[in-house]
């Protein structure tokens, strides 16, 4: 019985240690953080999984995964969007990320809020792993 419920409890942290692993992966001195099974918030379509590149407590660059959004609004709200974030400290990227004000493009209103509900999930991940 002990030895069932230790392996038990030894799987349980393997599965949640393998979670981790997709979720944030390094890159020389540079993490990246996958949104896809940490934000469930949905654009007009669906969900908006995002890369978050972080390096040295800044946000390098994010990058777009696939998603079912209409690319035509979209694509363009992203390339307005994801520049605001290049070079952010930490702090600061996440202050914007919760700027409900932050307009990237008219028309593309839910995309772009799941979109900053991905950022934040992502540098909130960040610090707590």
């Amino acid at each position: 019985m002990m030895k069932t419920i230790l392996f038990s409890l030894l799987m349980l942290l393997l599965a949640d240690s393998a979670e981790h692993d997709e979720v944030m992966r390094k890159d020389g001195d540079t993490y990246i953080v996958n949104t896809t099974t940490i934000c469930d918030r949905k654009g007009y379509k669906d969900i908006t999984p995002l890369e978050v590149y972080i390096r040295k407590g800044k946000v390098v660059k994010i990058v777009a995964l696939d998603n079912k959004e209409s690319k035509g609004y979209f694509n363009p709200m992203t390339r307005r969007l994801f520049p605001l974030y290049e070079n952010l400290k930490l702090s600061k990227a996440k202050s914007l990320s919760k700027e409900p004000s932050v307009d990237a493009t008219t028309g593309a209103t839910f995309s772009g809020k799941a979109v900053q509900a991905n950022i934040n999930s992502a540098l909130h991940y960040y610090e707590s792993h």
